[in-house]
């Protein structure tokens, strides 16, 4: 993994009118090209939100986010229309159209983009086989389990080339044996493309499953940014103890301070393993 900033913000913020409390507050971090990278809160903490910024569906009302060194937030229209075909999306409802079959979910945004009708076909069929949908083309959403119909929102995230795939609770609405399929086809899918992969949830066994790095949100403000290992091992904010209490009922509230972010790598124990799968191991 490269570690070279991908995407880039700087003490963004936003609130909604008549809100009592700003949804995001000085929010300043980045993500490396070609991470896996996690964002955990508890509802209302801002996830969605900040998530959306990404791809400017919510824009906000200061700071700046940068991808690749470009002020996303000074793109006109059509700027911002090839922006949104950089950055695929996945919906924790899939949002599926249920009049149209597989094929024609998965194709809706080359048509609507334009793209001749013969460079569709094999495109669509291309995603449909890396997502294990062969031979499922012509079916319609209502005869798909939850599990194929996430597999057909991230065929259609991934249809137009994308270098950022955002992943907006991909997993809630499953069950955790599905879940962990889901995850493990995300896993792979990021080793095969190199995706640059961001992905927010409420639920820290996704983050162990599946991320490299984790930021925790409370309250619109980051609490904790680290390493899924650091993070895990050595939790500092009362909202990372509460989010880590279903997997650990003891975590420690107190430790040695934690080392650099290139240290866990730099240990000899540590060495042969990442930190997602150290962490799995917690």
């Amino acid at each position: 993994m490269s570690k070279a900033p991908h995407i880039v913000f700087e003490t963004i913020g936003k609130t909604y009118a008549g809100a009592p409390a700003p949804a995001l507050d000085e929010i300043s971090f980045s993500v490396a090209r070609g991470e896996m990278f996690g964002i955990i809160g508890r509802s209302g903490a801002g996830k969605s939100t900040l998530l959306r910024t990404i791809n400017m569906l919510e824009r906000p009302d200061t700071g700046r986010i940068t991808i690749e060194g470009r002020d996303i937030g000074a793109l006109d229209e059509n700027g911002l229309v090839a922006l949104r075909r950089r950055v695929g999306m996945i919906f924790q409802h899939f949002n599926l159209l249920s009049a149209k079959t597989v094929f024609e979910n998965v194709a809706l945004p080359l048509r609507v983009a334009g793209v001749p009708a013969q460079d569709i076909a094999p495109r669509v069929n291309e995603v449909l086989a890396l997502v294990g949908l062969e031979g499922k083309a012509k079916v319609y959403p209502a005869k798909l389990s939850g599990g194929q119909k996430q597999r057909v929102g991230i065929a259609r995230a991934l249809v137009h080339h994308p270098e950022i795939l955002l992943c907006d609770e991909a997993t809630s609405a499953l069950d955790p044996e599905t879940t962990e399929q889901i995850l493990a086809l995300l896993r792979d899918i990021h080793r095969k493309i190199g995706l640059t992969v961001v992905l927010i949830t409420h639920d820290m066994a996704v983050i162990r499953e599946a991320c490299d790095r984790v930021l925790v949100l409370d309250h619109g403000r980051i609490v904790e940014e680290g390493t899924v290992w650091d993070v895990f091992t050595e939790p500092r904010a009362e909202a990372t103890i509460a989010l880590l209490r279903p997997l650990r009922p003891s975590v420690p509230r107190s430790g040695p301070p934690r080392p650099t972010q290139s240290a866990p790598h730099s240990s000899a124990t540590l060495q042969p393993e990442t930190p997602r799968h150290v962490a799995a191991s917690l």
